[in-house]
């Protein structure tokens, strides 16, 4: 393994281990802080909406079962912390996310690219909006990796005026500026359509991980992933936890794009408010 490869692995390590150990001591606090939400449907609701000011921790594995033009399958385990923070006036929630690739079709495994967002959300009487920043970090190994250092503006809100269901758009995007320069230039605007369906009890049906990506380096839609997403807050050992499930299909039919993509997670969540 190349030297570069060692100090990217270190660092997402150090990225997920920091973050896991803060949440291991946010968790004593646990109990205290569920007792200020106000509702398991409002826990529910805020777990399906990026914009929100929720801390939570979530694990979850990604099992792609196919792929267009390719008799292949994927599996990633994906750990994924949010953060809500203040900086003088304004709140923020900081966002990250750290694949681990388990099989894939080249062979390849070890740490894939990590993903950030920071947000300044804005709530408002009809639900939030926020603006902010989204990158990534060239952490994955070789074979898992753009090789390039990405940002880009993010921006989103939700409509949460009806406590039956939320609606709304975040966009991110991912403009590379540094990195190798033999690797290709990144340009990817990200949508990620929100909405969620409240069943009552704590049980939620929400749109999930889909996403509509278009590069723009090459000028068209790199996918079009459309999924359902299944969970329920429950309450374990003290904690609020959302066990979930999703199915995606992705829509656009171009060679390697993933087929069907079946998802399963357990989110840690820590409502201070």
């Amino acid at each position: 393994m190349s030297r570069r490869v060692r100090s990217w692995s270190a660092l997402s390590t150090f990225l997920v281990r920091a973050t896991v150990a803060a949440a291991c001591a946010i968790g004593s606090a646990a109990p205290v802080l569920a007792q200020q939400a106000t509702s398991v449907e409002d826990l529910a609701a805020q777990a399906t909406d990026p914009t929100a000011s929720l801390m939570s921790f979530q694990l979850n594995d990604w099992y792609t079962a196919n792929f267009h033009g390719i008799d292949d399958s994927l599996n990633q385990v994906v750990f994924r912390a949010a953060i809500p923070f203040a900086l003088g006036s304004t709140n923020h929630i900081f966002r990250i996310t750290q694949p681990y690739v388990t099989s894939s079709p080249s062979g390849a495994t070890g740490f894939a690219d990590t993903t950030i967002f920071d947000l300044v959300v804005f709530n408002r009487p009809w639900g939030r909006w926020g603006v902010g920043i989204s990158g990534t970090l060239p952490t994955g190994q070789d074979g898992l990796t753009t090789d390039k250092w990405t940002a880009g503006p993010a921006v989103g809100f939700v409509n949460s005026s009806s406590k039956q269901y939320n609606w709304g758009l975040f966009a991110q995007s991912f403009f590379s500026f540094a990195g190798s320069d033999s690797a290709p230039k990144v340009g990817l605007v990200n949508l990620q359509p929100i909405f969620s369906y409240q069943l009552g009890q704590g049980r939620s049906l929400s749109l999930g991980n889909s996403a509509l990506v278009y590069d723009t380096e090459k000028s068209r839609w790199a996918s079009l992933a459309l999924g359902v997403n299944y969970g329920q807050v429950v309450t374990w050992g003290g904690h609020k936890w959302r066990p979930n499930v999703e199915a995606d299909y992705d829509f656009k039919d171009d060679y390697g794009n993933p087929k069907w993509t079946m998802r399963a997670g357990i989110v840690l969540l820590l409502p201070t408010q």
